[in-house]
């Protein structure tokens, strides 16, 4: 499963959010104040260290890639990308805490323990997110068309890196995102790209090609829309990222920046 719900939300941020509530419950239970105390409240500084950990992971990555963003500066805002340097999220987080803390020792243990409990819990169950999905979603076997109407099978591309971009020309992102995609399949010659449209015809996808003047290689039509099925992907732009075996290392649902594309694809090889 890659979405939870109606409106697809990411599993690995379903898993941020559960583990994050029960961060906070552990502190709230643990620091329970005798009556007349006044002290801030502990979960309250658990939530502070996730989004104070997220706001400089977010900044450092920001630093480390300036000169991709600086080429698309409103990409900066776009906070979904992946994005994060997760050493810097989980250090200036503790280090919030601890300076935070330093007048409240009775909510050190709290606060840190439940924040601790919670991190070493997500870090699991993502490895864990991370293996299932390696195992019960690996390149399918389909057989769908090229633009020349020629049958492809999906598993043609077992053997190297594999970018497997599912999209349609109604969907806005999937149009903006077009472009990054295009100079990362030219500049990567070492990973291969597919851009395998969604219950679209072939009639729909030159027309939006030849307006939108984008040279893309590997473009394959999925008329019945097989892949999303089979991959169980409910939004558009989905974009997976499989190694040489087969193995899907990755799922970004939403539009990717060109940052956070070359971060993923340093990550697949």
């Amino acid at each position: 499963m890659s979405s939870v719900g109606p409106v697809p939300v990411p599993m690995p941020v379903v898993l941020i959010l559960i583990f994050l509530l029960l961060a906070m419950a552990i502190a709230r239970v643990w620091s329970r104040a005798e009556p007349g105390q006044a002290r801030p409240p502990a979960a309250g500084m658990v939530l502070d260290m996730l989004l104070v950990g997220l706001l400089c992971g977010r900044l450092s990555f920001v630093a480390a890639h300036f000169s991709l963003y600086r080429e698309a500066p409103w990409s900066v805002l776009q906070i979904a990308d992946g994005g994060y340097h997760l050493p810097v999220v989980i250090g200036a987080g503790f280090a919030w805490a601890l300076w935070r803390l330093r007048r409240h020792r009775a909510l050190r243990a709290p606060v840190l323990a439940g924040a601790l409990a919670g991190l070493l819990l997500w870090s699991g169950a993502s490895q864990g997110l991370a293996y299932w999905q390696a195992k019960q979603m690996p390149l399918p076997a389909l057989q769908v068309v090229d633009l020349q109407g020629r049958a492809i099978d999906l598993q043609q591309f077992h053997g190297r890196p594999l970018v497997l971009n599912l999209w349609a020309s109604w969907c806005g992102p999937c149009r903006r995102e077009m472009p990054v995609l295009a100079t990362a399949q030219q500049k990567h010659a070492d990973i291969q790209f597919v851009f395998l449209n969604q219950g679209e015809t072939l009639a729909e996808v030159q027309t939006f090609l030849a307006a939108e003047h984008i040279s893309l290689g590997n473009v394959l039509l999925d008329e019945s829309s097989a892949a999303s099925t089979s991959l169980d992907v409910r939004a558009f732009p989905s974009t997976l990222f499989f190694d040489a075996q087969g193995r899907l290392q990755e799922l970004h649902l939403g539009e990717l920046t060109q940052a956070g594309l070359e971060h993923k694809l340093r990550r697949l090889r």
